[in-house]
């Protein structure tokens, strides 16, 4: 299977955008001392770090098959528009079933982000 050179620099990207936004989300994330008050910042357990590369993951999982389920929806909604145009509204409502698993998998990261 041969790899095209712009895919893999897609795949290298989408790995450097997911581990900077896992350290985006854990320095924002984590709430900052108070000047007045006299208590220890609360620090992030592995637990917790564990919980955010799960989410990123999760997220990063959802979107990719989402991507790939919208594909698949267009490349037929458009073959069968050819021969039947009054298949244009099951195109729309498939690509709607499609984006759905990305929406779930956002979901779920916020889901995930709330018990950390």
């Amino acid at each position: 299977m041969k790899v095209s050179r712009l895919a893999l620099a897609l795949a290298v990207l989408n790995i450097v955008v997911m581990i900077a936004s896992v350290s985006v989300i854990a320095t924002v994330y984590l709430p900052r001392q108070n000047a007045l008050s006299q208590e220890a910042p609360k620090q992030l357990t592995m637990a917790g770090a564990i919980a955010l590369v799960g989410a990123a993951i999760g997220l990063l999982g959802s979107t990719i098959g989402a991507g790939i389920a919208l594909k698949g929806v267009a490349t037929a909604g458009f073959a069968a528009m050819v021969e039947s145009p009054e298949t244009k509204t099951w195109m729309l409502i498939m690509g709607g079933l499609a984006e759905g698993i990305a929406v779930y998998g956002l979901l779920l990261a916020i889901l995930i982000l709330g018990r950390v």
